[in-house]
């Protein structure tokens, strides 16, 4: 299917695989609506990419927003669910209020603004979600353990949705990477988390390969339901 002329938001566009792929769809003629909390970064994205990308700053978690979201995207053919914050350490250091911001984030705002989206879609027989999770939603590492219950939420969701939508026409799509080389891993504030990813700095994913996953599967044809992509550096177990 090609994704020239068609109208794509991206939750969480401002840096990392979210920038990535607003900026692909942008190149290869879509028209990209970019979302996320930093009218900068998102400014600065729009310079690097021209007329194809439409920026709209907020809290994906404020409710008001979201409503206005959906209300100014109008008709979308694909919605790419990347907003998300981390939520590593050791469970017993572990702070609610980051158990709270996290789940609010990775997945009552995802069921949010997916369900606004997902009706117009509905309405129109046609349609692509395309949910962002991680290799965390099928495991637990250490120190991972409430970031991880999050992923396998999203999971769950994807699955419930591809269930449910089939019969509007409206594919849904989970990507689940492995451990990525982005700025959400500077969220990490835990010493035994930051020494963990520290260890790690030559086994992670570049942004640009989970965004050419996402381009990937927005461009099957429509009779194409691609369910689950998992992408992991070389060397991950």
């Amino acid at each position: 299917m090609t994704i020239d002329n068609k109208t794509v938001l991206v939750a969480g566009a401002s840096t990392g695989v979210g920038r990535e792929t607003a900026l692909m769809f942008a190149a290869d003629g879509a028209e990209v609506i970019a979302v996320a909390r930093s009218e900068d970064k998102l400014a600065s994205l729009k310079a690097g990419a021209g007329d194809n990308i439409r920026v709209i700053a907020g809290d994906l978690t404020d409710p008001g927003f979201t409503d206005r979201l959906i209300a100014e995207a109008g008709a979308v053919d694909i919605l790419v669910n990347l907003a998300g914050r981390t939520a590593h350490a050791p469970f017993l250091d572990a702070n609610p209020d980051m158990w709270r911001g996290a789940w609010e984030l990775n997945v009552h705002a995802l069921l949010v603004l997916s369900q606004g989206i997902a009706r117009g879609m509905a309405a129109r027989r046609s349609g692509h979600i395309i949910n962002i999770s991680s290799v965390l939603a099928r495991q637990v590492y250490p120190l991972t353990t409430f970031y991880a219950a999050t992923k396998h939420a999203t999971a769950a969701v994807t699955r419930g949705m591809r269930i449910e939508l089939a019969e509007y026409g409206i594919r849904v799509t989970e990507i689940a990477p492995g451990l990525l080389d982005t700025e959400l891993m500077d969220q990490a504030e835990h010493p035994a988390v930051v020494a963990a990813y520290a260890k790690r700095q030559n086994a992670r994913l570049p942004a640009a390969e989970v965004a050419r996953a996402i381009i990937y599967a927005a461009g099957t044809a429509a009779g194409t339901a691609p369910e689950l992509i998992a992408l992991n550096p070389h060397g991950q177990i």
